[in-house]
């Protein structure tokens, strides 16, 4: 559904990251250190090379649907762009409000 969507894709706050790991357990302190914290607050998005980081992130996000109850709506998706597939993971409908950072204002 959302594959070929622009409007969709151009509506999200994209993090795109650079790291990349050699293991699953890396990738996955990296992702509950940072990006688990902040998918849904500072983004709503997050684009990888590297699928092990988008696999822990997914999890933690789908985890945590099921321990704390629905929270958002966890989307998943890959593009291939010049050989290189980029993995995205995105959330939508949530919950819950950001909070408002300071130096920043609501239009």
């Amino acid at each position: 559904m959302y594959r070929n969507d622009e409007n969709i894709e151009n509506s999200i706050s994209w993090f795109v990251e650079s790291m990349e790991f050699d293991t699953i357990r890396e990738a996955h302190e990296w992702v509950y250190s940072g990006a688990y914290n902040e998918i849904g607050y500072l983004f709503d998005g997050y684009k990888t090379k590297d699928s092990k980081i988008a696999y822990a992130l997914l999890f933690e996000l789908v985890r945590s649907n099921t321990i704390l109850g629905r929270r958002q709506d966890v989307h998943c998706d890959e593009d291939c762009l010049d050989e290189t597939i980029i993995y995205k993971v995105w959330v939508t409908n949530k919950t819950y409000n950001s909070p408002i950072l300071p130096n920043t204002t609501i239009e």
